[in-house]
């Protein structure tokens, strides 16, 4: 990447950042906090709350209000999906409201309630354990492998989130984020090699099919966008001026980056090291070489994507089928088709990665092309 591309780059992160805090600013939201629970007194409440409440007294362990100790009333069953029973010693996260209402508090002091169980010291850990592993296993190729993905999570939520939150076209947006990461990513791993050209150039035009596929077939099925219920919020409530069909076919684009990337590294590792061994092989062998690896890949990965949006629709769907709906209803609810699209979309984008990777790949080495 050259100097110019990495100001570019970094000047679209600082501004994002300025952008968020001056939101921030503005919207003054409610603080979530740690806290640490000191002691419970469980007591039946169920002609008034249906369930048992109970008085939690917490330390507040984050934030400007640490160390602080208060008292919050908690309805066990005051959780969609289950009751949350508060027990000595747990991890809590707390709602902290600063600005209250009247009706909330006559005098102006902050509202706190029991928001959720504190899960993110276990999460930390499992990442920590995943990146040990990369780096123990992988040892230098896996200390990159770590560098891209921290680039790749912080060109998301410093690039892609911001300017889809100024108004941008969510898609276009994708696509130029997949480009960057892809070239990124490559670089990284590959170094300046006809590897990492090759597989830049198969895992964009791969992405860029499955964006363009998503996109006709999406306009031709009337997707809005709004089939999710965090779609709904972000229209009704927070009042964001997004394009939320844009955000459907971006987030399609998205989902398919890391397998399509994976395929075109694939394809491209393998030519290369077919003709390391036979520097003297001709276009046609190497281009064989790859597709017959990539046609064993195929199966794996588009298995990969269709399994993964499956499961995370998998509730959806035993929802649907328990309700004995015909699969002609189910095919044509706006939610299915989204992720018919998605994962459909996505797998051909991966298949067609697969013979551009080849030939890129398989045309440079046959000709001893580097780029240095």
């Amino acid at each position: 990447m050259s100097k110019r591309s990495a100001i570019w780059v970094l000047f679209i992160i600082l501004v994002s950042l300025f952008g968020f805090s001056a939101s921030a600013e503005e919207l003054h939201p409610p603080l979530y906090e740690k806290a640490t629970v000191m002691d419970v007194y469980t007591f039946d409440d169920r002609d008034i709350t249906g369930g048992e409440s109970q008085d939690v007294i917490l330390k507040i362990t984050s934030g400007k209000y640490k160390d602080k100790i208060v008292e919050v009333q908690h309805i066990t069953s005051s959780m969609m999906g289950g009751q949350m029973v508060i027990k000595l010693g747990d991890k809590v996260i707390l709602y902290i409201d600063e600005h209250p209402s009247k009706a909330e508090s006559e005098d102006g002091s902050p509202v706190i309630s029991i928001a959720d169980y504190a899960r993110d010291f276990p999460i930390y850990l499992l990442a920590l354990l995943y990146a040990i592993l990369l780096v123990v296993i992988g040892g230098i190729r896996g200390l990159k492998s770590l560098l891209s993905l921290i680039i790749t999570i912080c060109l998301i939520f410093l690039v892609l989130f911001p300017l889809t939150l100024w108004g941008f076209n969510p898609l276009l947006v994708s696509i130029l984020l997949a480009g960057a990461v892809s070239v990124i990513v490559f670089l990284i791993i590959g170094g300046r090699s006809v590897k990492s050209f090759s597989a830049a150039i198969g895992t964009i035009i791969g992405v860029a099919i499955a964006g363009l596929l998503a996109y006709v077939v999406g306009n031709m099925v009337h997707l809005s966008g709004l089939s999710s219920e965090e779609a709904r919020i972000l229209l009704y409530s927070m009042e964001l001026k997004i394009n939320y069909q844009g955000l459907i076919f971006g987030s399609i684009l998205i989902g398919a980056l890391g397998a399509i990337m994976d395929v075109g590294m694939s394809i491209a590792s393998v030519v290369e090291e077919v003709h390391k061994v036979h520097p003297k092989v001709n276009f046609r062998n190497l281009f064989d070489a790859g597709m017959n690896v990539g046609k064993d890949v195929m199966g794996t990965m588009s298995n990969t994507l269709i399994l993964a949006y499956t499961g995370s629709a998998l509730p959806l769907l035993l929802l649907l089928v328990a309700n004995n709906m015909s699969f002609s209803k189910i095919l044509n609810m706006e939610m299915i088709a989204v992720e018919a699209v998605r994962a459909l979309a996505g797998s051909i984008g991966l298949v067609l990665c697969i013979p551009v990777t080849a030939f890129v790949s398989a045309l440079m080495n046959s000709k001893r092309a580097r780029l240095d």
